[in-house]
């Protein structure tokens, strides 16, 4: 079985059945997509040439958003087709219904899959569409969710540390504060998962489990792709490097 070596796996995201994921790796010349069992098994190689950043898996598992030349490609899960979806946007992240946000300047917009494109919000970054559609959280000095039919904002926390929002599809929030992965409930009490190791990137929600997330961990250099419970704390690696182990909350 062959795992991608540590200085090389970042980003990870799901595929829809959970079955597989997508990442970044440098182990070739530059940063290009791969994609990998789950479970652990070979690493395909999707592109070549221009760094690609913040893949992003859609939910009829067609096709994986990627940044890529200052723009937002689709790449099919096994590369056999590609296209442009976006031109000067980043961070791309689904809905359901394949639509589409991004970020370009700061700002919020969504295209429609017609490629009709509207602008949803000032001041925002690092999106994340939830799985029924109906709730996109943000960060903007603190993690903000965006109720979709309403336009109706609503201000979870209010640190300006707080980064790479995800949400479950219980509607629990999973962030980044100070190196450290939180958790806020859907009654505003919060959850610091100090148990696990502090990610060095977003953390992805696992589609079909509700306390599972992947991530990426920067240790000694190293980048490693990890999955993890949020409940119990269990730790999976993906990747082979040497880092520290990490068991069950006691």
């Amino acid at each position: 079985m062959e795992l991608i070596s540590a200085e090389n796996g970042m980003s990870p995201t799901w595929s829809p059945d959970g079955q597989q994921i997508a990442f970044l790796s440098n182990r070739a010349e530059g940063w290009d997509l791969y994609t990998m069992p789950a479970a652990g098994g070979d690493a395909t190689r999707l592109t070549s040439g221009a760094t690609v950043d913040n893949p992003a898996w859609s939910p009829d598992g067609r096709w994986i958003a990627v940044e890529r030349n200052h723009r937002i490609e689709a790449i099919a899960p096994d590369g056999s087709q590609r296209e442009v979806l976006v031109d000067d946007a980043s961070h791309p992240t689904w809905s359901p219904s394949l639509q589409l946000a991004f970020v370009r300047n700061r700002d919020l917009y969504v295209q429609e899959p017609d490629g009709t494109q509207r602008l949803v919000l000032r001041d925002a970054d690092q999106p994340h569409w939830s799985a029924d559609g109906g709730t996109i959280v943000f960060a903007r000095h603190g993690i903000w969710e965006l109720d979709v039919g309403s336009g109706r904002l609503r201000q979870r926390t209010q640190n300006s540390t707080d980064e790479s929002p995800c949400i479950q599809f219980d509607g629990d929030i999973v962030f980044i504060r100070n190196a450290q992965l939180m958790i806020i409930h859907q009654d505003d009490s919060m959850t610091d998962i100090s148990y696990l190791p502090s990610p060095a990137g977003a953390p992805d929600p696992h589609p079909l489990e509700i306390d599972t997330v992947a991530f990426q961990l920067h240790d000694g250099g190293n980048w490693d792709i990890v999955t993890a419970s949020l409940e119990h704390g269990n730790v999976r690696k993906l990747t082979r490097a040497t880092w520290t182990s990490w068991n069950a909350r006691l």
